[in-house]
């Protein structure tokens, strides 16, 4: 571990931005469409629960990584094998978001630019500030984290008096039932942006007062579900739900509509800034949680772990499928359905387990 310290504020922010990442700008639960807003304040709930799993086990062993406690509950060869594995997932998670964001930029405005340029341009300025240490991306999330909100803040302002909001488009929220919303809820929107919470447990180690993890990231999660929630159903209201459903982009689709007075218009770069700034916060983060595990199955200081683990991302990210298609498909078939739960729930819950039990034998003893 490094000897760094952040404090409450900073973690609020890297928190907030890890869970807005590119979750803003793109469409989710699908099954529920009109409700889809519902369905994120149900996964919320969910959300929140996994939080407070990963704070418990940070609160058992304050003093150790998520690795290093891993090793401590299940001995130091399973332990091993275990980390081994998470780390391959942290690395073709953040290959994903890279991939994701490259995909999203190439789409919506440098069609004329290879992906491995926008891809290489990202995870080099991703590289370089993880290169700094955990305490240079939390100051530099503080700072990000008011921009980002001065954007949204600018963007509803426009959107609202651009008078394009049909608030009948989110009109019936129930037409199917609560069915729909609960299967779009969990696992899907659970996993994605939630479950993947699992890289902030690599973080909490270096707060300066430990007993405010607990409440900061609970805070942060709620302010971020509730951020999503509406922006969700503003584009739906705007979009309507048919186009939001077939939409690969539709916070950007939305925001081309702004139109004030034949004056204010294409308002895109708005919508790429922000794309920008969630995705550079959770591609760093969960860049960092590999460079944690990585470093601790290795026995080498964390920063020298940014260029390899960096370099690894970034040829993942190409290898991960040919075209947009089988990517999209990949990842609702593994991705949200097989390796995040795995990771971002079954594994801490069973973590937990183990823990209980050690710690009820040990007493006994």
């Amino acid at each position: 571990m490094e000897k760094a310290r952040i404090n409450a504020n900073q973690l609020f922010a890297m928190i907030f931005l890890f869970e807005i990442g590119t979750a803003i700008v793109l469409p989710v639960g699908f099954a529920s469409v009109q409700s889809v807003w519902m369905a994120i304040l149900i996964a919320l709930v969910f959300g929140i629960g996994l939080y407070l799993i990963y704070d418990y086990l940070y609160r058992e062993y304050p003093n150790l990584p998520l690795s290093g406690y891993i090793k401590a509950i299940l001995g130091k060869p399973i332990g091993w094998v275990v980390n081994l594995s998470l780390l391959l997932f942290l690395i073709h998670n953040d290959a994903r978001v890279l991939r994701e964001t490259s995909e999203l930029l190439v789409t919506a405005s440098y069609d004329m630019t290879p992906l491995i340029v926008i891809s290489a341009l990202m995870i080099v300025a991703v590289i370089y500030v993880l290169s700094k240490g955990v305490e240079v991306i939390a100051r530099v999330a503080e700072i990000y984290f008011l921009i980002f909100l001065f954007l949204g803040l600018l963007g509803f302002i426009f959107i609202l008096f651009s008078n394009i909001i049909e608030i009948k488009n989110l009109f019936p929220l129930l037409s199917k039932g609560w069915k729909p919303v609960f299967q779009a809820a969990f696992p899907r929107i659970t996993m994605f942006p939630f479950g993947e919470t699992i890289s902030i447990a690599t973080i909490l180690p270096y707060l300066k007062k430990s007993v405010t993890g607990r409440k900061t990231g609970i805070f942060a999660l709620i302010a971020s579900g509730l951020i999503l929630s509406f922006s969700h159903a503003i584009e739906i209201c705007v979009l309507g739900p048919d186009i939001y459903a077939r939409s690969t982009f539709p916070l950007f689709l939305m925001i081309t509509r702004v139109n004030i007075a034949d004056f204010v218009q294409r308002m895109d770069a708005f919508v790429i800034l922000a794309l920008i700034i969630g995705a550079f916060f959770k591609c760093a983060i969960h860049m960092y949680a590999a460079m944690s595990v990585a470093a601790d199955m290795f026995h080498m200081e964390i920063r020298k772990m940014a260029l390899p683990v960096g370099i690894t991302i970034l040829v993942a990210s190409i290898m991960l499928a040919s075209n947009w298609a089988q990517f999209l498909a990949m990842g609702k078939e593994v991705i949200t359905s097989i390796l995040i739960p795995i990771y971002g729930m079954y594994l801490p819950i069973f973590l937990v387990i183990v823990h209980l039990i050690r710690k009820r034998l040990f007493k006994k003893s």
